[in-house]
């Protein structure tokens, strides 16, 4: 019997995480931070999860908690962890040749947690696959030969052969909702198999092969099924491309030729502000601007004019990104530009109310950590540190934070406040504990 034809009936959905599995995203979260691969760049973090949030939205189950995670790794690889934690290497978006594709491996990712894969295999096997997970991919990132031999030794692989063909079924299943997914959000829906079809031949592919086995099969039903499509598809986002660029940029040391002279510009423009030629970068990106007045473009300039002393003309850039709704990378290096021209309290002013209303990333918080000691504000710092932390899963040391920041407020409204804080997240730390392994 084909495999797709156990792709057709699909599970129950559960419309909300239980406690076990946010410990065990928990627990994901953690060890992937620790392995020093994320990448925290804020205006990559803010495309990746603007992107991933847009295939959610349209997924089989919207309601479930997403986290979105860039991998500074070089392999074509991604992965879906507990609690809807979603990685892709730098690799894998260097080698897509469209958003279509980039989209269709999320998507791809997003479906298998929809459809609670991890959950199921473990329920089959009896393990907990979410720590097998995280120590494998844990291994293949961490630099140091010895420290990958001692976490691929406390992991259980010598499993995965056995169970492949329940692997394979969620393969199926995942490539035929993931491609729905494409269809609604707008992208071109042959995008996921286009992708798989090169990964097939790519010997950087290994990792992703091994946890995603491919067939012919798969590939080509992927194709027919999104051959029965057809509509305007979106077009590559200047977002996307930028990012694509700069990841190029920084892994190889040079920029890549572009026959479009809007990205090259953004390039020369970049290139230029990494060395601090500042002037250089003025010129590039004011032809820049003629071109294209896009997000990128008006992030780069922002931050240009600041280290130019134009700290009005920078915030007149960010601004722009601002109108619609509030985009964290443009919030982010607003504050920093204020930060950069001596400004600490419009700093302050600019990062702070953001961050009141919306989930920030690790950046933004450390950000304005930093801005607190500036003002003298030491106890405001540390909460600030401690939201950081909690970002990346550290509850224990975010509770050591949100202590330090008790021990030294003189406000006896923010006393208070902490006093919640804490023993929500003791509270919270507790239950963990009382779970079964």
């Amino acid at each position: 019997m084909p495999l797709w034809v156990f792709a057709l009936g699909l599970p129950e959905l559960q419309l909300s995480e239980s406690l076990n599995e946010k410990k065990q995203g928990n627990e994901f979260l953690q060890l992937i931070w620790e392995s020093d691969a994320v990448i925290s760049d804020v205006e990559m973090v803010t495309y990746l999860n603007k992107l991933g949030h847009e295939l959610t939205e349209v997924s089989e189950n919207p309601n479930k908690h997403f986290g979105f995670l860039l991998i500074d790794d070089g392999s074509v690889n991604a992965f879906a962890g507990p609690y809807g934690y979603i990685g892709v290497h730098t690799g894998m978006l260097l080698s897509s040749d469209s958003e279509s594709e980039l989209a269709g491996v999320l998507s791809h990712e997003v479906s298998h947690v929809t459809q609670n894969h991890l959950n199921r295999f473990s329920e089959k096997t009896s393990k907990q696959t979410y720590l097998m997970v995280a120590g494998m991919l844990v291994a293949a990132l961490v630099d140091n030969s010895d420290a990958s031999q001692a976490i691929v030794a406390s992991t259980v692989a010598g499993t995965a052969q056995k169970n492949i063909n329940f692997t394979r079924e969620h393969e199926w299943e995942a490539d035929r909702i993931g491609t729905a997914m494409l269809a609604k959000s707008g992208f071109n829906p042959k995008g996921m198999a286009h992708f798989f079809e090169k990964l097939k031949d790519s010997p950087d592919a290994k990792e992703f092969l091994l946890s995603h086995p491919l067939s012919i099969n798969r590939i080509s039903d992927s194709l027919q099924r999104a051959a029965r499509t057809s509509g305007d598809y979106r077009k590559d986002s200047f977002e996307y491309i930028s990012i694509k660029a700069k990841l190029y940029y920084h892994q190889y040391g040079r920029i890549k030729p572009e026959k479009d002279p809007e990205i090259t510009h953004y390039m020369q423009a970049y290139h230029a502000f990494e060395v601090q030629d500042y002037q250089t970068a003025k010129q590039h990106v004011d032809q820049l601007l003629t071109l294209n007045n896009e997000r990128p473009s008006n992030i780069l300039a922002g931050r240009i004019a600041s280290k130019l002393g134009g700290i009005e003309k920078a915030q007149q850039y960010f601004d722009k990104n601002n109108v619609v709704e509030y985009d964290e990378a443009s919030v982010y290096y607003a504050a920093k530009a204020y930060l950069d021209n001596q400004q600490t309290r419009l700093a302050v002013a600019t990062l702070k109310p953001f961050l009141r209303v919306n989930k920030g990333s690790y950046e933004s918080y450390q950000l304005l950590s930093s801005l607190f000691v500036k003002q003298g504000d030491f106890d405001r710092s540390h909460i600030q540190s401690a939201k950081a932390l909690i970002v990346r899963g550290n509850l224990d040391k975010a509770i050591g934070h949100y202590q330090r920041a008790k021990s030294v407020t003189h406000s006896q409204d923010l006393y208070d406040v902490l006093n919640v804080r804490i023993n929500n997240l003791q509270q919270t730390l507790d239950l963990y504990k009382d779970l079964p392994d």
